[in-house]
């Protein structure tokens, strides 16, 4: 949070209990990744008004530009999917380099708030 978001770690850090009840309650669409049995990254989402909602990815410094990043929003796509979402969105701070990601992997730019730009992807519906 400080590398990457400096003027919002305040308020981040007064919703700590807010955040960690919400990660909690999520749980089940926690996704770990890992490499050589060691965790080296994890995604978590949400559902929210029939979408799934990417709510955190984090691929831990030491083992980023290894392609982890996208394995995980797959799995993240992947598993949404698995729950029956075909609707999935996510936002992200304005001038992470993982917008790039996002947008090779079909999210599509929808608007800009608070600093962070929103996305959404619509995945292909394989009952038809």
């Amino acid at each position: 949070m400080r590398a990457i978001e400096p003027e919002h770690e305040a308020r981040w850090t007064a919703a700590t209990d807010r955040h960690l009840a919400s990660w909690l309650a999520d749980l089940d669409r926690t996704l770990v990744l890992e490499a050589d049995g060691e965790p080296v990254g994890y995604a978590t989402w949400r559902a929210v008004d029939g979408r799934a909602v990417l709510q955190t990815i984090h691929v831990f410094a030491a083992a980023r530009r290894g392609g982890r990043g996208a394995r995980l929003l797959q799995a993240y796509m992947d598993d949404a999917r698995t729950f029956g979402f075909t609707h999935l969105t996510l936002a992200v701070f304005v001038g992470n380099p993982a917008q790039r990601l996002y947008e090779k992997y079909g999210f599509q730019y929808t608007h800009e708030e608070d600093g962070y730009r929103h996305y959404e992807h619509t995945l292909p519906d394989r009952r038809t």
